[in-house]
């Protein structure tokens, strides 16, 4: 039994993932795949474009045997957390054999090779790090500023810098797994134009959001992705966008004071007073991030921290993730016949909780207690931004259970 594993967001899944995936499973000669993904907050801060359980349904028709659910206390976080919570999953499982990532380089020994100086970065190296993520950059474009000299642009692209914190991250659980990358073709993943039958997602979202669902999407993804989204537009659950919130957003801004807002991750000194600020003038989200965002604070980082409040993820939630010795737990989203073979074989090795109800989870933690109410919450609130009213209602994590898909 040979198993790949990989981190997702799929949203949506689309033809670049099936190329991705496929190619995964040959290059590392693997009868069974594994997917740890997102579930309905993303790690760029945003709501996904459809809820967990249909994009996981997706993923299992394209050819993944197991999703695993990334809580969101990870999946809504910096790349470098975002990473060591989904390697940590991957690898608390027991039974993956190699991690197959996309990359813009597709050279997994430099990768590997600027890992390792990464995790013995020299201080005056750290300090820069720090400095520049302070004057807002982004932790993937501080550390690509700051090897440049080194190492050129390559640090320069999003996918790079992933595929770096999850070879790291590997490292620091000093992990068996082997990691592999495929280079990325075509489009790079901010391209918001077409490229043909393999686009970004970022272009299928934006042209969903501009026009519903068109022939270019159709061309960009598998039939069954585009009639799982064509029967939530038809049913109302879908597509949403951080917009589905702006009146949520600004109760919690308007109602939050300035040392409940430092409590958030990410808060730098100064933003709870533009928070607030932005909370009084706006009328909707675009008009929160235009009054927020600066050379200093990119609408990525607003965007999470946004998140943050919207989820009440704090400081202390994120540093208690960050410990290889937090507990952690593998909530099962769905599954096919060779999936429910992993998870015979996974019950037998892991150490960690397996979840197929959620209403059968017992935390025997604290952390682990308030890890699963943030993903129940994150569900709740999500729930809200449907068109459909009688799918508004709370506790649809308690009513669905593990998808089970017999075809592939």
């Amino acid at each position: 039994m040979k198993v790949v594993g990989i981190v997702s967001e799929y949203n949506p899944f689309h033809n670049g993932h099936k190329y991705h995936l496929d190619l995964s499973k040959k290059i590392c000669s693997a009868e069974y795949a594994v997917a740890v993904m997102s579930g309905n907050f993303l790690q760029r801060g945003e709501p996904a474009i459809f809820d967990k359980w249909s994009r996981a349904k997706m993923a299992v028709l394209g050819g993944i045997d197991l999703v695993i659910e990334l809580p969101v206390v990870y999946s809504c976080q910096t790349a470098e957390i975002f990473a060591f919570g989904a390697i940590k999953i991957l690898n608390s499982l027991g039974i993956i054999d190699c991690l197959c990532f996309g990359s813009e380089n597709g050279d997994v020994e430099k990768l590997s090779e600027i890992a390792v100086v990464l995790m013995n970065e020299p201080k005056e190296i750290r300090h820069k790090i720090k400095d520049s993520m302070a004057r807002g950059m982004t932790y993937s474009k501080a550390v690509g500023e700051a090897y440049k000299a080194a190492y050129g642009d390559l640090l320069s692209y999003p996918n790079n810098v992933l595929g770096i914190e999850y070879i790291k991250s590997l490292i620091c659980l000093n992990s068996s797994i082997k990691p592999v990358t495929v280079k990325r073709i075509r489009n790079n993943y901010n391209d918001t134009a077409f490229t043909g039958t393999i686009s970004s997602a970022t272009a299928i979202r934006e042209e969903l959001r501009a026009s519903g669902l068109t022939d270019p999407i159709r061309s960009s993804t598998p039939e069954y992705s585009y009639n799982i989204m064509q029967q939530n537009l038809d049913y109302g659950k879908g597509p949403v966008f951080w917009e589905d919130f702006s009146n949520i957003l600004l109760y919690e801004l308007r109602k939050s004071n300035l040392e409940y807002i430092k409590t958030l991750p990410e808060i730098k000194e100064g933003i709870e007073y533009r928070l607030k600020k932005a909370g009084r003038s706006s009328m909707d989200f675009e008009n929160i991030i235009s009054a927020l965002k600066t050379k200093r604070y990119t609408r990525t980082s607003l965007q999470r921290t946004l998140c943050h409040m919207l989820l009440t993820i704090k400081k202390e939630d994120v540093s208690y993730a960050k410990l290889s010795e937090a507990p952690i737990y593998i909530r099962v989203l769905a599954f096919n016949k060779k999936g429910r073979e992993l998870l015979k074989e996974i019950k037998k090795i892991s150490i960690y909780p397996i979840i197929i109800k959620a209403a059968d989870f017992m935390p025997q933690s604290q952390h682990l207690e308030r890890m699963f109410s943030l993903d129940m919450m994150a569900t709740d609130i999500y729930s809200l931004a449907y068109k459909n009213k009688s799918c508004k209602e709370a506790g649809e994590d308690y009513k669905t259970s593990p998808l089970y898909i017999e075809e592939s």
